[in-house]
């Protein structure tokens, strides 16, 4: 499909190829609605890179049909149930676009949020955008003004708000951009023997690789909640040691870089 164009002047350049990767493992009920959200963005240069994670209900099914809709849509089925981590780097693996993004398969996005998102970080130019989201709880919780100032970020300060336990930055890889170029050059991939926060390590990982961070204070991403996900059922104590081992190693991680100077300059910033 080709790429839509933006203005430059009297001429045009063609807008940069986003991909999207959504694992997928049993999510039948409701994948069709964050598909859709994609398919239906006004930003249309996008690679959209559904991972079945060898769901055992009707996903396969209802990838099939959207990939027959659109041809922006290149599924991906694992012979096995490996888990998210895997589904993540099965997409990453098979990712082209300059920008790369996540969803989960039951999230979804505002028309807005690709074509703005892009708009932001090709205007830094930035390594990393991240978005405050809205909870669906079952609907969308009103979110605080002050999340609506845009700003830049320090890596410290990226680092601080990706931890914090509250807050609208978080560790999650829904409400972030990421430059494919910085994955692929630290030859960042999701650990697959880490169970929980594992995107937390990714995201300390891809920071500490980086520069350049934007917080875009417009939220546009839906993070719905269900009772019967993964992290809702193992309950707060349940899920505490996983938690803690793996604040650990991050904090260790961040230690070691600075320690040993691994860590890349950033630049000289003035506020916007």
């Amino acid at each position: 499909m080709p790429s839509d164009d933006k203005r430059n002047g009297g001429g045009t350049l063609p807008s940069p190829l986003v991909s999207v990767v959504v694992p997928i493992y049993n999510l039948a009920p409701y994948l069709m609605r964050g598909v859709n959200s994609l398919m239906n963005q006004t930003y249309r240069n996008l690679q959209l890179i559904l991972v079945d994670d060898h769901s055992t209900d009707d996903s396969k099914t209802v990838i099939e049909q959207a990939a027959d809709q659109d041809p922006r849509i290149e599924p991906i089925y694992l012979p096995a149930n490996r888990g998210v981590s895997a589904a993540r780097n099965a997409g990453l693996a098979q990712a082209r676009g300059l920008y790369v993004a996540f969803m989960d398969g039951d999230d979804w996005m505002a028309p807005h949020l690709i074509a703005r998102f892009v708009a932001a970080l090709e205007a830094g130019p930035y390594d990393i955008l991240v978005s405050p989201f809205y909870t669906d709880n079952p609907t969308p919780g009103a979110l605080p003004h002050r999340t609506a100032r845009s700003k830049v970020l320090s890596r410290r300060q990226f680092l601080s708000g990706m931890l914090a336990p509250v807050g609208y930055l978080r560790g999650y890889l829904w409400n972030k951009f990421y430059r494919r170029s910085v994955i692929e050059s630290a030859h960042l991939q999701f650990d697959e023997q880490v169970a929980l926060m594992e995107d937390e390590l990714f995201n300390t990982q891809y920071a500490l690789a980086a520069s350049r961070f934007y917080y875009l204070g417009e939220p546009a991403y839906h993070h719905v909640v269900r009772r019967d996900s993964t992290t809702q059922s193992l309950g707060v104590i349940g899920a505490l040691p996983k938690q803690l081992a793996a604040l650990w190693r991050i904090a260790g991680l961040i230690r070691t870089s600075y320690q040993t100077g691994t860590v890349p300059e950033e630049p000289v910033r003035s506020e916007r």
